[in-house]
């Protein structure tokens, strides 16, 4: 019969095994925060489509679009006029209001200053 180690033996060996896929995700986690700050950060000096979030962001077009979608979903961010073949975006009232420190804190590592 194979003798299984100690609880504190077992519960170490798969901290570090999972070590890796733990710091992989914490750094994902980081790089969509500071996307979604960076958008932010944008919307805070008006409206903008999706292409101009892309170039003032220097995120792909389809990153901000879904990033974009996501935050509307949630109330984030509200959907402007139609501009030629894009719709315009801004920041929902309510988003304004909930700009938190860690939010500042994201777009200020990803290079961008929130004004408000």
């Amino acid at each position: 019969m194979e003798q299984k180690p100690p609880p504190k033996e077992a519960l170490q060996k798969l901290r570090q095994a999972r070590k890796p896929i733990i710091a992989a995700v914490t750094a994902r986690v980081k790089t969509q925060k500071q996307a979604i700050a960076a958008i932010k950060a944008e919307l805070q000096q008006g409206d903008r489509t999706v292409p101009e979030l892309a170039a003032a962001t220097g995120l792909p077009s389809e990153v901000v679009l879904w990033y974009i979608a996501s935050m509307k979903k949630y109330g984030e961010v509200a959907e402007g006029q139609q501009d030629g073949s894009y719709f315009r975006y801004r920041l929902a009232a309510s988003s304004q209001q909930r700009t938190s420190h860690k939010d500042k804190k994201a777009a200020s590592e990803a290079g961008y200053e929130y004004q408000g």
